[in-house]
């Protein structure tokens, strides 16, 4: 555990190493390197250009840009929900089919960070890759199974960072990635971790836990998968909600940016590795067939039961894939 340990470490810090080198590669005669090297490498806070903040969190939260969602909610009957963005607005009589989707841009995220619209982010691309992981629960247990999965992340040295949901009764636990992983891998390592999160909290059944985000491994053709509310809506996050949680607080970190701007990714690599890692089990292409383990059979919920073939669609979890 602890070789492992080091060279995940000595691993990024290579990585590190070559990152800080292609900054500082000299151009010909002009040792400073270009505006947007600078502006990426330099801590991002609350005082920081909104355009520096904009890069950040578009590069962070890294979506379909062909498409995006918005919230609606209905004052009068309390009625809410979520409608992909359209030129000219839905309304009565609209064919569906003959409708053109509004990218997501720059400005949409501004206007959602200012409060002026609250967006959802397709987490899924149409090449079956994710550049994040994200969590769900919700209920009365939500904090304290989302603390557990975060604790299980960092016990696996997963960076992960905990979002108060737009409710206030929820969370959701983010992992980002260093670059374009697999949703396969992505939803074995949040299953593994939500198994691990189990193992934690002992008789916990995570009924809080509702669900992965990307929510399938696979696009549907002409699908575009589940969506995601973005964190840091302006109008909410003036309230304390859709904001990353200090965990030794449990409060808002005070400056979200600056949190934001020093939380580690996870690279593609070791995301595979630590999927493979936990239990054995293989993840993608190296999955040939499905045996029994020998761990013997538990008294389990039906809770219990749901969420794993929620997650990964069999029941117990204790079968093991075999390795080609």
């Amino acid at each position: 555990m602890d070789d492992e340990l080091t060279r995940v470490r000595l691993e990024r810090a290579r990585a590190e190493n070559v990152r800080l080198s292609r900054l500082l590669e000299l151009r010909g005669q002009n040792t400073a390197p270009p505006p947007e090297q600078l502006a990426a490498a330099r801590p991002v806070t609350m005082a920081s250009p909104v355009d520096d903040k904009l890069r950040l969190y578009g590069d962070l939260f890294r979506a379909r840009t062909d498409v995006d969602a918005v919230r609606w909610e209905n004052a009068r009957t309390g009625a809410s929900g979520w409608m992909r963005a359209v030129a000219g607005g839905w309304r009565k009589g609209l064919d569906r089919r003959a409708v053109s989707y509004l990218p997501l841009t720059a400005d949409v995220l501004a206007a959602h960070l200012r409060g002026d619209v609250f967006v959802g982010l397709y987490p899924l691309l149409t090449t079956n890759n994710c550049h994040f992981l994200a969590a769900d629960f919700d209920g009365p247990a939500a904090m304290l199974d989302a603390l557990a999965y975060g604790k299980a992340a960092r016990a696996a040295g997963v960076p992960a960072a905990v979002e108060i949901s737009q409710s206030g009764r929820g969370a959701h636990v983010w992992v980002f990635f260093a670059g374009a992983v697999s949703a396969t891998v992505a939803r074995n390592l949040g299953t593994l971790l939500v198994h691990e999160a189990m193992v934690l909290r002992g008789s916990m059944d995570l009924r809080s836990y509702d669900r992965l985000f990307p929510n399938q491994d696979v696009l549907p053709a002409g699908g575009f998968g589940n969506l995601i509310a973005a964190p840091l809506q302006g109008r909410r996050r003036r309230n304390g909600l859709t904001a990353f949680l200090d965990l030794s607080t449990l409060e808002p970190y005070e400056d979200q940016w600056a949190f934001l701007s020093t939380l580690d990714r996870l690279s593609a690599g070791d995301a595979e590795r630590l999927a493979r890692r936990a239990k054995g089990t293989a993840v993608g292409t190296e999955v040939a067939a499905l045996s029994s383990s020998a761990a013997s059979m538990r008294r389990t919920s039906a809770a219990t039961k749901r969420i794993w073939r929620r997650s990964i669609g069999h029941w117990p979890p204790t079968r093991h894939a075999t390795r080609r």
